[in-house]
């Protein structure tokens, strides 16, 4: 199938751990039309752990688990240049972001790296806290064969 227009999905999930899934299950949807990916399996399970990592944070720390709020998300696959951008919105509690210092690698924490991994795994992340919601943007560049 040759798809030229970017492709989009919305979803709108609470903010659960429960439903991480349906938002990795999309992710490996929208990048298999991508027929040429290179390192394609690779390449999906690094962005769904990047994503994963971004939404488990928003629950734990954005919802402080309280089984309440709703993350919605926003996937762009765009196709010339080819790159999935993934929009992820909470009205939870801002992160604060002055406060982040990366891990001491040298000294591995059993926790504190999802924010590293993020960063780590995705070409382009960013945060913004807006009044009364959070933004943070992800996005990842995707080789395809023949481009």
């Amino acid at each position: 199938m040759t798809v030229t227009q970017p492709e989009q999905v919305r979803l709108d999930l609470p903010a659960r751990y429960t439903y991480l899934h349906l938002l990795s299950d999309c992710i490996a949807d929208m990048l298999r039309l991508l027929e040429q990916m290179q390192d394609a399996e690779m390449v999906i399970y690094n962005i769904q752990l990047a994503v994963h990592e971004a939404c488990t944070n928003i629950v734990r720390h954005a919802y402080e688990n309280k089984g309440e709020g709703r993350i919605l998300i926003t996937l762009t696959l765009s196709f010339d240049p080819p790159q999935l951008t993934i929009e992820l919105q909470d009205t939870g509690k801002p992160f604060d972001a002055e406060s982040y210092a990366p891990p001491d690698l040298d000294d591995v924490p059993i926790g504190g790296m999802g924010i590293f991994l993020i960063r780590n795994l995705m070409d382009d992340v960013t945060y913004t806290p807006y009044p009364g919601r959070n933004q943070w943007n992800l996005t990842k560049s995707l080789l395809v064969k023949g481009i």
